[in-house]
């Protein structure tokens, strides 16, 4: 675990929320997989994320993708 500005730390819940999950489980995943860093705080157990890191996550494409994106794509393609 990494150091960090503790007034820059949130917990999983709360990462969550701001992601728009319901469940942590979610946040868990993108743990597991590297997206986020975890990071400790003076005597406390919990895991802890940095709020920027949360916030500067890539935006999710929308499903099914719109026709102007998928346009857009196309362009660059030819």
């Amino acid at each position: 675990m990494e150091k960090i500005n503790e007034n820059e730390l949130i917990k999983v819940p709360e990462a969550a929320h701001i992601l728009g999950f319901k469940q942590r489980k979610k946040v868990s995943e993108l743990i597991k997989k590297g997206h986020l860093k975890v990071y400790s705080k003076k005597d406390s157990k919990r895991i802890w994320l940095s709020k920027s890191e949360v916030y500067n996550l890539p935006k999710p494409l929308p499903v099914p993708p719109t026709p102007e994106l998928l346009n857009s794509i196309q362009s660059k393609n030819d």
